[in-house]
């Protein structure tokens, strides 16, 4: 049901997208019809993507979004596999298995621009946790959590620009600020997944580089999060390395729609918290933690002028094209992210 909610999603903005085309060109908008554009905005990325962008000298910008993640079902490198192959007795060998979760999360941002090249960034993270879990007997469970996850402080450094292009250079770092220690009603502290944040400080490396012309957007990204401890649990949270790229159009003045691909890569953890039984449930397994994923992401968005200039509202929604995991895993069925920003 979630995955046709997404789907509908994805047709919603297509179809709008080509509706507000088509008015655009009627209208006679530059944005949309002519060989070039004169919509008065710099480069700039799909809602989904951070860092992508350096204010004039002494601005400020405050955003919120909202992030979605559905998972149902598992997988085992790229194949799906059932609830009873991941449960004893054989062919399975775990005593409970996970069948899905959904991961929210709102973030609240700042960002002030030093000069004009260098703008400085404040993630506030609270995230919501909830997984279904079924045991060898058929007996289904539910755990949840909510919290503040790991705060990040950033640095965003244009290195070169040009009228229509520009490189950025991110650097970053995540601080433990999210709980570790989130347990279930009998006292026992919950799988890696349900915890709040990773509890090690993190090192947050990128480079983005986006251009705009004749109507066209287009850019990419790499960026990676390092833990760069091993927290009070005795584990560290395996890197993450993340490699995107996206198209977008101008509609008209005021409007844009956006495609893109965004691949990531995570690694197994490195230790494990001693009281956790791996042989429980494999999101309990710290060898069982790392995957490849491909998404395909569409979005729009929107920037009023008048009296709401500064302002932004946008959505993306995507799908993944492409798992590998290493299983059992839950797999990802769909994602969304919905963000407001205001400059000032």
């Amino acid at each position: 049901m979630l995955k046709m909610v997404c789907i509908g999603l994805l047709v919603l903005v297509l179809s709008v997208s080509g509706w507000a085309a088509d008015c655009a060109c009627q209208a006679g908008s530059e944005c949309a019809c002519s060989t070039s554009c004169e919509c008065g905005h710099g480069p700039r990325a799909p809602i989904g993507v951070m860092g992508d962008h350096v204010h004039a000298k002494g601005s400020w910008m405050v955003s919120y979004r909202y992030m979605h993640m559905h998972m149902e079902g598992n997988r085992d490198g790229t194949d799906h596999i059932g609830t009873d192959q991941i449960l004893m007795p054989p062919p399975g060998t775990y005593m409970m298995a996970p069948t899905s979760m959904d991961m929210d999360m709102h973030m609240l941002g700042t960002m002030y621009a030093a000069t004009d090249r260098i703008g400085l960034m404040l993630m506030v993270p609270y995230v919501q946790l909830e997984m279904d879990m079924q045991n060898m007997a058929g007996v289904k469970s539910t755990m949840r959590t909510d919290g503040i996850g790991d705060v990040e402080l950033s640095a965003n450094c244009n290195v070169w620009s040009s009228a229509e292009q520009q490189i950025i250079f991110n650097l970053g770092v995540s601080l433990p600020t999210g709980s570790i220690n989130e347990k279930n009603s009998a006292g026992a502290r919950l799988p890696y997944p349900m915890q709040l944040g990773s509890g090690s400080y993190g090192l947050l490396p990128g480079l983005t580089y986006t251009g705009l012309s004749g109507g066209w957007g287009w850019g990419s990204q790499v960026s990676a999060t390092i833990p760069l401890n091993e927290n009070e649990y005795d584990y560290t949270l395996g890197n993450k390395y993340d490699l995107q790229g996206w198209l977008l159009r101008d509609l008209c003045k005021v409007s844009t729609v956006s495609l893109r691909l965004d691949a990531k890569h995570w690694d197994n953890i490195d230790g494990a918290d001693p009281t956790l039984n791996p042989a429980m449930t494999p999101v309990a397994d710290p060898n069982r933690r790392a995957g490849t994923r491909l998404d395909l992401l569409v979005g729009i968005d929107f920037r009023p002028s008048g009296r709401l200039d500064g302002n932004r509202l946008a959505l993306e929604v995507g799908l993944p094209v492409y798992q590998n995991l290493d299983g059992p895993q839950l797999e990802t069925d769909w994602l969304a992210t919905a963000g407001w920003q205001f400059l000032f």
